[in-house]
């Protein structure tokens, strides 16, 4: 298996998508201090895997964007089992809207990647999950100490959309307000108090998908296994929030 430039191939048992529970998403090879040793290979969802004492990123997923001169957000991109992208995953399109439409390879609809509406941005992080005939899966905002309203002052209940929406805007925004000394985990839980706009805040049930938030160049996901969450709409999510956010697709 080439694991791109800089790097000499080292051979991985390969892992069905559905095996994997731990992950990143970028170009990033090996996990290394020098970048020049780092290598660079697709855009993928990438897990780790270890030899000879090095860390490597490894693909498991393919990301293939549907318009190559677009953001993934704005044109939508399929997800393929091998590169040479002959076994579809899935494919993310979005409808404008806010919503992405997650369907599987016979066309399916697997559920949805829904942004939240700017009234609950202040307590609800910017992506969400909906999967037919369950919960919404959500993830709480973690304020840093003093909570939303000593990051916007006082009246912060009355503060205009439009406001709200740039502070909070879909790129970047979970990193850079709820970010501290000791960054809290991002967690998705199902919502046992869901509704159409993404669920109330009160009740959350069991966590699906958690964001550790360290220091590290790159952020791990941890999907739980054998949950109730479908995997492929966990690597969806992912991958829109770490292009949008973080640019995944540049490191």
């Amino acid at each position: 298996m080439a694991f791109g430039r800089n790097s000499r191939d080292e051979p991985f048992e390969a892992v069905h998508w559905d095996e994997i529970t731990q992950f990143t998403v970028g170009r990033m090879t090996r996990n290394t201090v020098r970048r020049s040793k780092r290598g660079e290979g697709a855009h993928a969802v990438r897990f780790m895997r270890t030899h000879g004492g090095d860390e490597y990123m490894v693909p498991g997923v393919y990301i293939v964007p549907l318009e190559p001169a677009r953001p993934l957000s704005k044109g939508g991109f399929r997800l393929f089992e091998d590169e040479s992208s002959r076994q579809l995953l899935c494919t993310v399109l979005p409808d404008g809207s806010d919503r992405y439409q997650v369907t599987d390879v016979a066309g399916r609809e697997l559920g949805a990647v829904r942004r939240t509406p700017v009234t609950k941005r202040l307590t609800q992080q910017s992506l969400w999950i909906e999967q037919p005939g369950c919960p919404a899966i959500v993830a709480r905002r973690n304020w840093a100490r003093g909570g939303a309203g000593a990051f916007l002052g006082r009246g912060a209940g009355h503060v205009l959309d439009g406001v709200v929406d740039s502070l909070l805007s879909f790129g970047g925004s979970d990193e850079a307000t709820d970010s501290g000394a000791n960054p809290k985990p991002v967690v998705w839980a199902v919502n046992a108090e869901a509704a159409e706009d993404g669920g109330a805040d009160e009740e959350y049930g069991e966590a699906v998908l958690t964001c550790p938030r360290t220091t590290q160049s790159h952020n791990w996901y941890f999907v739980k296994r054998d949950g109730r969450l479908d995997k492929r709409l966990a690597f969806a999510l992912v991958v829109l929030r770490e292009s949008e956010s973080f640019g995944a697709d540049r490191r």
